[in-house]
């Protein structure tokens, strides 16, 4: 075994992790990728599988150690056990990276120049996306969503979506070590010449498709974003109710709300109050919240009941804008158990406390005649299918979050990058408000207009005011959807397979 390989993939992995916000070297995306071709190209199976499993490994265990302070400071676990299980995660989720590469040596039919620009780049989209909805999904650190800062291929964004920028991405990286293994022998012109090429189309391609405007602006509205900076374990207490009572009418009385037209929204985060809301008396409780202010928009986040007593992460419109919305996808373990009959055992013996949230089914457009708000609740923003079901009837996008469960790590980072390339991907207006940070306006084209930092310590309610230019119509990718991409990539995927078995019939 060459220990040497292992040790490199698991270097690679965790090396892939700084692309990422906070820490934004986006560059480092044009050479790992390829770096792990390299390292799997000439070996077999086995070790292809082990070489690919610390590559994942590195990845998760640096890329998501913020789940721990979930797991220890909100999950009543021991700091010892909530590593421990934040590496068992890990460990879990590195199967996708080894299996998915395991599966492109089967396949590989050593047709190189196939191999190296269309089904190693395929192969590595197609593992991000089996991430999304097998074994609940978990949809996170793709790396496409590092291209949001990269001029080189910002342009594509709204023309090939998360996936289509990652295929592009991992091409990238794959000519760059084609370009340097052709000058280390210069009897490889014909490979030097192309690869050249191709990366002149693609990094001139994406100038023009940057200055596109996909859609059009259609008016304007004024947006307040809150950040309560309140504790979850200070919130769930009647202290807390009061506290966020008080803070919602101060902020109704002060000035510059009290002279807000109706094209005003005021954004809440996500379970702003801690209470259970009815949904049969949904307009009582929007009653209460503005009383005389009902010329007011205003967003708020609730837990609600139907009438199965099933208990929903909501967004309720409330004034002179209505519609809720309940949360689609929920956090595996965060607010429902999967195989609750094999897991709820495991939970109750650590004593690990949990909601028990069920899966709305209200999707609808918060708004009025003006204002259409296509919403996500916190970790769902994350699956495409939320903005991309309203993108033909939406004009901004809504993200109410509760980042307070991922500490002050690299989590509220990772989130808000991931909420930016929404932003770009529909070329709409997003806004962002969470109870703990980071709250932000992102424009259309993905870039952060104002924001408030990650404040678990501050305990004092911000805020900011900021104009919010409303854009109708839809982007390449918001008309076609992800599904067309993703067909094409399984069909490099078949026909590398196809091929590999002739081939191996042919020896027969």
């Amino acid at each position: 075994m060459n220990f040497s390989k292992f040790f490199a993939g698991f270097f690679l992995g965790s090396l892939i992790v700084l692309a990422f916000q906070p820490f934004n070297y986006w560059i480092l995306t044009f050479l790992i990728p390829g770096l792990l071709y390299q390292l799997i190209k000439s070996e077999g199976i086995k070790n292809t599988f082990f070489i690919s499993y610390l590559f994942g490994f590195g990845l998760w265990a640096f890329g998501i150690f913020w789940v721990e302070n979930s797991i220890t400071v909100y999950g009543g676990a021991s700091p010892i056990l909530g590593s421990f299980l934040t590496l068992l995660l890990a460990a879990f989720l590195s199967l996708f990276q080894a299996i998915s590469f395991t599966l492109f040596k089967l396949v590989s039919s050593q047709r190189k120049t196939y191999e190296v620009f269309l089904l190693f780049p395929a192969t590595w989209v197609l593992s991000e996306w089996l991430r999304e909805f097998l074994f609940t999904g978990f949809p996170w650190l793709y790396i496409g969503y590092t291209a949001v800062d990269n001029s080189l291929l910002q342009g594509y964004i709204p023309v090939l979506g998360i996936f289509g920028v990652g295929f592009f991405i991992v091409l990238v990286s794959q000519i760059f070590l084609s370009l340097l293994g052709s000058l280390r022998d210069l009897t490889k012109r014909k490979s030097l010449y192309s690869s050249s090429l191709i990366l002149i189309i693609i990094f001139i391609g994406n100038q023009p498709l940057e200055n596109i405007n996909w859609t059009k602006s259609t008016g304007k509205i004024s947006a307040t974003v809150i950040q309560p900076n309140i504790d979850i374990k200070e919130k769930w207490t009647q202290k807390g109710l009061r506290k966020i009572e008080s803070a919602i009418e101060k902020k109704l009385s002060e000035n510059p709300l009290q002279n807000l037209t109706q094209s005003s929204v005021i954004f809440w985060p996500e379970v702003t109050l801690p209470k259970l809301i009815q949904k049969n008396s949904i307009d009582e409780f929007r009653n209460g919240i503005l009383n005389e202010n009902n010329m007011l928009g205003m967003v708020i986040g609730a837990l609600s009941e139907n009438k199965s007593e099933e208990i929903n992460n909501s967004l309720i419109g409330i004034g002179n804008i209505s519609g809720i919305y309940d949360k689609k996808f929920l956090v595996p373990f965060g607010e429902y158990v999967p195989l609750s009959g094999i897991f709820s055992v495991f939970f109750d013996f650590f004593n690990f406390n949990r909601p028990q949230i069920f899966s709305g089914n209200k999707s609808e457009l918060i708004g009025n005649n003006l204002i259409k708000i296509s919403s996500a609740i916190c970790y769902e923003i994350a699956y495409q299918n939320v903005f991309l079901s309203n993108s033909k009837k939406t004009n901004i996008l809504f993200n109410a979050s509760n980042d307070n469960w991922f500490g002050t790590g690299l989590g509220p980072h990772q989130h808000l990058q991931i909420a930016r390339f929404r932003a770009a991907e529909h070329q709409k207006y997003l806004v962002r408000s969470t109870s703990t940070g980071i709250s932000a306006l992102i424009n259309h084209r993905g870039q952060i207009i104002k924001k408030i930092e990650t404040s678990i310590n501050r305990n004092e309610l911000e805020s900011f005011q900021e104009d919010v230019i409303l854009k109708s119509g839809q982007t390449p990718y918001a008309y076609f959807g992800k599904n067309l991409f993703l067909f094409i990539l399984v069909i490099i995927f078949f026909i590398s397979a196809i091929l590999k078995f002739k081939k191996d019939e042919s020896i027969i």
